[in-house]
């Protein structure tokens, strides 16, 4: 099969032409990993205050789960879904089949898979919420983070980062918020009006 051949087909002479002048593969440049300066659990907490979220510190999992079990309301007015292991909410998957049912949610709660002491973000991915939609439509989003998961910076997060398991993943750093309209800053402007993180 060459370029010329007049029995091709129009794609078939194209594929032809980008494959007879594919340019010679070359190697990826190494990319040098920069150390990040302070202590990482201190810039993690510093970060996520400084982006209007909020730390919760506490020394075990079953300490932040008793802090969720007194703190987070839960009725008939205030839906809170939980994919985190060990606190249960008080609506299911089953209740919101779609996606954009996730809008009657008053709070999340979910584990976060790692932090980010650089800038102050958790990774998480849908299994985090039990589908994102919920961690994104709630009113108030929590996430326990175990502190031996929080590395120094974005390159070592990356190195960690399996992303071939999950559909995708986002790094949340702060509850939403924006200031694009005269510099005002509007903290739940297209998402959770707040997040508080449980460290243990």
């Amino acid at each position: 099969m060459t370029p010329h051949n007049k029995s091709l087909t129009a794609r078939e002479r194209i594929l032809a032409r980008v494959r007879a002048n594919r340019p010679n593969s070359v190697e990826h440049p190494e990319v040098p990993v920069f150390a990040i300066d302070g202590d990482p659990l201190k810039d993690f907490i510093s970060h996520v205050e400084g982006f209007d979220g909020k730390v919760i510190d506490v020394d075990t999992r079953e300490s932040a789960l008793s802090w969720l079990r007194e703190n987070v309301k839960q009725s008939d007015s205030s839906l809170v879904y939980s994919a985190a292991d060990g606190y249960e909410g008080n609506i299911t998957l089953d209740r919101l089949p779609s996606p954009a049912d996730a809008h009657i949610l008053q709070a999340c709660v979910g584990d976060g898979i790692l932090g980010i002491g650089e800038t102050g973000s958790v990774l998480v991915d849908p299994e985090t919420f039990g589908r994102m939609a919920n961690g994104l439509f709630a009113i108030d989003l929590y996430l326990l983070l175990d502190r031996s998961k929080i590395v120094p910076g974005l390159q070592d997060a990356y190195a960690q980062m399996d992303l071939s398991k999950v559909q995708y993943s986002s790094l949340f750093s702060g509850p939403s918020a924006t200031a694009d309209i005269e510099a005002v800053h509007i903290t739940g402007a297209q998402g959770p009006v707040s997040l508080t993180i449980l460290l243990y």
